[in-house]
């Protein structure tokens, strides 16, 4: 894993993205298959990592996973900054109603699903993806993991709160069973069409077309009762990675595939939190033991993974000539670094 950078998104990378979308499959809603749509997202991302503290709006930052031995771009990850700057940010809230009958000794429990945006301001953590071949020796850790090095370096970019929402249920041909029993209905659209409208309008035919009033669960077809809540399987690792750096599901659901939606505080993710700064110094020696997350200070960020000798006293963290040149940095440097095994 030595030879894997993450790194900003650039213009030249713009065909490696698409072509990752392409392979994605359906429900990854902010990793669009239509190249106008990812043009313009990564233009969003680019004139992100440019602004300046008291810049207003909605901020996007796309990172790239590079294998420089190839110099082929693997997989992406990104943080929404802020959800909800120019268009609302849904979900629905699965509440439960008791209500007993006197004449009978036993209550009744009701599932109701409600149309909210308790999420409205919030960091988003979006646009996972990974190749295949890729997936073993903790790689897809690492393109989840390494955004919150940036995060914790730029806290005052980022919310109080972070979300991610969880790829729900669908099938080989792009079908939702909790879309088709719900969204359906009211859009008379197919998932993907739902799904691509997302991004490409304000999200005002959300609130246009979506009922007003609760939709009881117990009324859906079985099929889509199973899906609430239910990652799809390859989303399943990334949904065990983030509950291990300490987000919960809090009972939300996304409203297109009924995918959960984990949070987390953002000073409570386990990664951001215990990361620390350390001045870089370059040694010749073969170091071994645990690997580390490493991340420069810059907005032109860029991390990796590697094993260092880190001197607490001194606050020094020796590493490799070959990994300085992967960060761009050299001895005397600041380094952000998280334990990583």
């Amino acid at each position: 894993m030595n030879n894997l950078i993450l790194r900003c998104a650039e213009s030249r990378d713009l065909k490696a993205i698409h072509s990752l979308a392409q392979e994605s499959g359906f429900g990854l809603t902010t990793l669009p298959k239509d190249e106008t749509l990812l043009t313009e997202r990564l233009e969003q991302a680019i004139l992100s990592w440019q602004y300046t503290r008291d810049t207003p709006g909605s901020k996007y930052y796309l990172f790239v996973l590079e294998d420089t031995s190839t110099k082929e771009v693997i997989g992406t990850s990104a943080i929404e900054a802020f959800t909800g700057i120019n268009s609302p940010f849904y979900s629905y809230k699965l509440s439960k109603r008791i209500k007993s009958i006197r004449s009978k000794p036993h209550q009744n429990s009701d599932e109701l699903l409600y149309l909210v945006n308790d999420h409205q301001g919030h960091s988003e953590l979006c646009t996972l993806y990974l190749k295949p071949a890729y997936r073993h020796d903790h790689v897809g850790a690492f393109l989840s993991r390494g955004r919150f090095l940036f995060m914790a370096q730029y806290p005052e970019r980022f919310a109080s709160t972070v979300i991610a929402e969880m790829r729900g249920i669908t099938n080989m041909e792009g079908n939702s069973p909790f879309w088709n029993a719900i969204g359906y209905h009211f859009f008379n659209l197919s998932f993907a069409e739902a799904d691509t409208l997302t991004l490409s309008t304000d999200k005002q035919f959300i609130a246009d077309c979506m009922p007003e009033y609760p939709i009881y669960v117990n009324l859906l077809p079985l099929e889509a009762q199973a899906a609430i809540a239910q990652p799809h399987p390859s989303t399943v690792p990334a949904m065990n990675l983030l509950r291990q750096e300490g987000f919960f599901y809090n009972r939300y659901i996304d409203i297109f595939d009924g995918g959960p939606v984990l949070e987390s505080p953002t000073v409570h993710i386990h990664t951001l939190k215990h990361s620390q700064i350390y001045t870089l110094a370059i040694t010749r020696k073969k170091l071994t033991g645990p690997r580390f997350l490493l991340a420069n200070t810059l907005l032109n960020f860029r991390a990796t993974i590697s094993v260092v000798n880190l001197d607490n006293v001194q606050n020094i963290c020796h590493i490799t000539e070959d990994t300085a040149h992967l960060l761009n940095l050299e001895s005397g440097s600041s380094l952000r670094v998280a334990l990583f095994d």
